[in-house]
């Protein structure tokens, strides 16, 4: 505990708010919590929102980062002027709390109290205050942010990783395909009788054509494969960032959100050749459990180097979603662990069936499910 009471403010208020996502989200127990906006856009008095597990309404944090040296103070007007603004912020929160890199104050402190009777009088969000002791202790008290404040602090050992998707992001966009029939029952176009005997006459010629023309031979393909575009894909980079190698290590995966299925491949094969293939994978995945694994076939990762994942593919619910993948690094004589964000925007395509009816009252429109997308390659 006294350790935890020496930590460093962050370097800067960017960092200070990704402090604040971290310990939060781990307060919460929420793995959607994020920043609100970007630097010039009104964010509303909101620096950092979410919905905490059990609840059903935002809370909102607005940091304030301070120079500890001059012992400057987080004024009463700075406030005032702050939840004046998260009052705009939608949908209402129920509660704002207002987080500082300034050391406690006692009139602060109380100016905060009276605010938050007013509002809570008013039936308007609770408001509380944390200075950077409070902030400390709650550090101290949340074990996964005190890791990774300590870590970024630059109390560092020789031993460090990232990781990230193939491209080098936590966070990437991914546009599976789903399709979507719209079915339109049109009325049939009744000719005129001249035109019915030179139809039958056509028909009579085609039918004998039909009778004693050439034998057409239909080849069936040897193989063919069907390729299931509603699944999305990624892979997953290990990246040694310190100066040890990291030995006997894994990456255990843990997947969440709306996914209807987790597997090595979005395809499907048939025919007399089957595919083999001498290939040693690296990860493993299961469905039933939404959970993975990427392991190394040396054992070894050093430094500097990389290891990425086969190819993972998951197909998830035809809505726009998110997946968080929880990962875990664990190795002979260290461990690490992180989040990375999949944004899911399905990419639905619309195909149109139209079908002749004799009856005029059986003219209508019809929407078909939301499909998966599956496309043939022989």
């Amino acid at each position: 505990m006294k350790a935890s009471q020496t930590l460093r403010r962050p370097a800067n208020w960017q960092d200070f708010e990704s402090l604040c996502k971290k310990l939060w989200g781990e307060i919460w127990n929420c793995p959607d919590v994020r920043k609100n906006g970007r630097s010039g856009n009104n964010q509303h008095g909101v620096d950092v929102c979410g919905i905490p597990m059990g609840e059903t309404e935002y809370y909102g944090i607005q940091c304030k980062g301070k120079d500890e040296y001059t012992d400057k103070q987080f004024c009463e007007d700075e406030i005032t002027s702050e939840i004046e603004k998260a009052k705009t912020f939608l949908p209402p929160l129920k509660k704002y709390y207002l987080a500082t890199t300034a050391v406690k104050n006692e009139a602060i402190e109380q100016f905060v109290r009276q605010k938050n009777v007013e509002h809570i009088q008013s039936g308007l969000f609770s408001i509380e205050l944390y200075a950077w002791e409070d902030i400390v202790e709650l550090i101290d008290e949340n074990q996964r942010t005190h890791d990774w404040y300590v870590k970024s602090q630059n109390y560092k050992t020789q031993k460090s990783v990232s990781v990230t998707f193939q491209n080098g992001s936590t966070e990437i966009i991914c546009l599976p395909k789903y399709k979507k029939t719209i079915t339109r029952f049109r009325q049939k176009f009744v000719p005129p009788a001249s035109m019915l005997y030179a139809n039958k006459l056509a028909d009579s010629i085609l039918n004998r054509h039909q009778m004693y023309g050439a034998v057409t031979v239909v080849h069936t393909p040897l193989f063919s494969t069907k390729i299931n575009l509603s699944y999305f894909s990624f892979s997953v980079r290990i990246h040694n960032t310190g100066t040890d190698p990291i030995e006997d290590y894994k990456l255990l995966l843990e997947f969440q959100g709306q996914i209807q299925d987790l597997t090595d491949t979005n395809k499907k094969s048939s025919g007399i050749f089957g595919h083999i293939s001498a290939y040693v994978p690296t990860t493993y995945l299961w469905a039933d459990s939404l959970t993975g694994e990427v392991v190394s076939k040396t054992k070894i990762l050093v430094r500097d180097d990389t290891l990425t994942s086969d190819e993972i593919f998951v197909k998830s619910q035809p809505v726009v979603s998110q997946v968080v993948v929880n990962w875990k690094l664990l190795s002979k004589d260290f461990k690490d662990e992180g989040q990375l964000i999949v944004n899911v925007q399905p990419d639905i395509e619309t195909e149109y069936n139209d079908i002749l009816v004799d009856d005029l009252s059986a003219v209508k429109v019809t929407e078909g499910e939301i499909e998966e997308y599956i496309i043939e390659k022989k």
